[in-house]
């Protein structure tokens, strides 16, 4: 049985027309933001080396490389968004996995390595060699191969850079900055447990001071936002008084 299967989704963008040079990309007016998990990388992304200037990935043209396209030295990272269809590739979880993924071109064809480190995007069928684990750091994200390899920039001689996969440790040049577009990215748990975390803490507090209502408890009305801008702030226990005090649910409040 061959290693690899075939794939029949296609790339596509809004307001695609004849050539592939003048598709537009989709939506550009929601804008793109940074991924910062693996949940992120899944839809179009825009992988992006952060040096004294900057650089993108992109897929050739005129055959199946991959290259490094030099980004206009005016752009910031903060704000900076591919201008090309070449320059964004759409990732998708690897059927099975919970942390592979893949990396298609806008011509259907996926970025894969061998175990040299040589990169091309020839296959419009996904085998291991067409397999990434992303791993994601304070300071971007790395792609390991199925070699255990990374994906790395080499700057060459004369200015440039080139991009291959046989790095074995993750260090300044296997760390990408990678953005997705707005609408894909998954929306962060972290702010719902925070915000049921002062919740709790608030409603803990109201049973530990409240000294009527028979076991019933009555909290503030206010956006919880203000506990965690306190809580960031330092006043926490302030914020939690002057709540309590506005719904008379302490006996200490004056």
């Amino acid at each position: 049985m061959s290693e690899y299967k075939a794939v029949s989704s296609r790339l596509s963008f809004r307001g695609e027309k004849s050539s592939s040079r003048s598709l537009h990309l989709i939506l550009w007016r929601i804008g793109w933001v940074f991924a910062t998990s693996v949940e992120d990388l899944v839809g179009p992304i825009f992988i992006i080396f952060n040096n004294e200037t900057l650089a993108c990935l992109q897929s050739s043209d005129n055959d199946s490389s991959i290259t490094v396209h030099n980004i206009s030295p005016t752009e910031q990272l903060s704000t900076v968004e591919p201008d090309e269809v070449n320059c964004v590739f759409v990732g998708a979880r690897v059927v099975g996995s919970n942390e592979r993924i893949t990396l298609k071109t806008y011509k259907n064809k996926y970025i894969s390595t061998d175990k040299f480190g040589v990169i091309t995007a020839e296959h419009e069928a996904i085998g291991p060699q067409e397999e990434w684990l992303p791993i994601v750091r304070d300071d971007g994200i790395a792609f390991q191969s199925i070699y255990d390899k990374f994906l790395s920039i080499d700057e060459i001689a004369g200015g440039g850079y080139k991009i291959r996969a046989d790095v074995e440790t993750i260090g300044f040049c296997e760390t990408f900055r990678v953005k997705c577009q707005a609408r894909f990215r998954k929306k962060q748990k972290v702010t719902k447990k925070e915000d049921r975390a002062v919740s709790e803490v608030e409603v803990e507090q109201i049973k530990k001071y409240q000294t009527w209502g028979g076991g019933r408890i009555r909290t503030s009305e206010e956006d919880v936002n203000k506990l965690r801008r306190a809580k960031k702030e330092g006043k926490f226990s302030e914020a939690l008084l002057d709540r309590r005090e506005k719904v008379k649910a302490d006996r200490y409040c004056k």
